[in-house]
């Protein structure tokens, strides 16, 4: 079963997880996200939740955003695209314990 699955195309997440230290900077990365990283169009928020548990592990933030995209391409297209690099570093600066994974899905 598992082969067919993978022949299928897939979608892909981005997980994003993060402490916001700087809430102005931060309101500054989300009035040029959305567009850059063409929610509703290309892009589904899943999960924005500003306070995450952790369970598991060392260094996670409260704060977790899962996006969906049609294909690990896809995805990858859009986040290294210049309009998500030009914007990105406000999010980079303005949190800290960040890390972000990107994964497939079953379809």
């Amino acid at each position: 079963m598992l082969q067919c699955a993978k022949l299928a195309a897939m979608s892909a997440y981005l997980i994003v997880n993060y402490d916001v230290d700087n809430r102005e900077l931060y309101t500054e990365y989300q009035g040029g996200a959305g567009s850059a990283l063409r929610i509703g169009v290309e892009c589904e928020v899943l999960v924005l939740d500003p306070e995450s548990e952790q369970l598991e592990g060392e260094g996670a933030g409260q704060q977790t955003v899962v996006l969906k995209f049609e294909s690990l391409e896809k995805a990858k297209e859009i986040y290294n695209s210049g309009e998500y690099q030009a914007i990105v570093g406000k999010r980079h600066a303005a949190t800290s314990n960040h890390f972000a994974v990107l994964v497939n899905g079953f379809g």
